[in-house]
């Protein structure tokens, strides 16, 4: 929280320029002084940034504590993983617990969607989607490629995929594995 709030806040109070560079954060608190067309004390926009802060935090820290379960759950899980892919029945923070793993043979974590269906991601650098399903200019045509007709999306990245059944999504890992294409 300090180095990626705290820091942030006190930075653009003392116009610390190179700790902004790579921070997209607003300064809300700075936003909440009054505006110069508005009849407003600066002490009761203080306690109304004060207010606002007090939420943000509470939602960070929520947040904070959310990231920390699920890495510590991922980290445990891939220990254990004997396949290529994981699969959790929830959407999961990932990325962040990706700097972590020591176990190089799990390279897709699969989620059920809180959308529709179930979400194929990759999660290391060097594993993409095979490239015929990626560039194929038509959804139809990635499910005829792929023989798996509940196919959803391919991201133009290679990064994520998604089907409508968690059969379908071990499928998708399989064929872009090179095992089992007509399984």
């Amino acid at each position: 929280m300090d180095k990626e709030l705290i820091q942030y806040i006190d930075a653009t109070d003392n116009m610390q320029l190179e700790y902004l560079e790579n921070k997209i954060v607003p300064d809300f608190i700075k936003l909440c002084n009054p505006e110069w067309n508005e009849n407003i004390s600066e002490d009761k926009a203080f306690l109304k940034a004060l207010k606002l802060a007090d939420e943000f935090w509470e939602i960070y820290i929520k947040h904070a504590i959310a990231e920390v379960e699920a890495i510590e759950i991922i980290l445990e899980k891939i220990e254990k993983c004997k396949e290529k892919y994981l699969i959790f029945d929830v959407e999961m923070p990932y990325r962040k617990a990706i700097k972590y793993i020591k176990n190089d043979k799990v390279k897709y974590i699969i989620f059920k969607s809180r959308r529709e269906g179930f979400d194929i991601r990759t999660l290391i650098n060097s594993c993409k989607f095979n490239d015929e399903i990626v560039q194929a200019t038509d959804i139809n045509i990635a499910r005829k490629l792929t023989g798996i007709n509940d196919l959803i999306y391919v991201d133009v990245h290679g990064k994520l995929c998604c089907t409508e059944t968690l059969k379908s999504a071990i499928r998708l890992v399989k064929y872009n594995e090179g095992e089992n294409k007509n399984d």
